[in-house]
């Protein structure tokens, strides 16, 4: 079975803020990013964006919308991006998983981001809808890009 996951870009548009968490533990341990997470057995992508963003921020958002598509066929995730704009709550602490903040949209710290984050948070932040394919190897090092868009292959 595809191994399906969600990524949940919350967008404070008042504040121009954004949701973003550091991941404590995992593959991802140390990288910041956005809250997302696997999509259970019979859970609809837009039902996982919800339940995943308030399970790992207390954070419950509204209306997500898809923005994005990105494959990592070498570890076989594939992940379904949403972005919202509309939310209610205040962030708890996720001890256990991730350790969930509010950032300005000029501090988002890409330098402590995996490639791929950086390479397509640029174009979805632009409001571009984005289809990639990003090639990791056994040590979690970027092999290539391939753009997923009937324009074809960036690398």
């Amino acid at each position: 079975m595809k191994k399906e996951a969600s990524l949940s870009i919350v967008e404070d548009v008042e504040h121009h803020k954004f949701l973003m968490i550091k991941h404590l533990r995992g593959i991802n341990e140390g990288c910041v990013n956005f809250p997302g997470g696997k999509r259970e057995h019979g859970e609809t992508m837009t039902a996982c964006v919800v339940r995943e963003t308030f399970e790992e921020t207390g954070i419950k958002i509204e209306n997500p919308v898809q923005v994005g598509y990105i494959e990592f066929p070498t570890k076989d995730f594939y992940v379904h991006v949403f972005k919202s704009t509309v939310f209610s709550g205040k962030i708890y602490e996720n001890k256990d998983e991730v350790h969930a903040f509010w950032l300005d949209e000029n501090e988002i710290p890409y330098e402590q981001m995996r490639e791929a984050d950086r390479d397509f948070l640029p174009d979805i932040l632009s409001g571009k809808f984005v289809r990639r394919r990003y090639l990791y190897d056994e040590n979690f090092h970027l092999q290539g890009i391939e753009d997923l868009s009937p324009t074809g292959t960036m690398e």
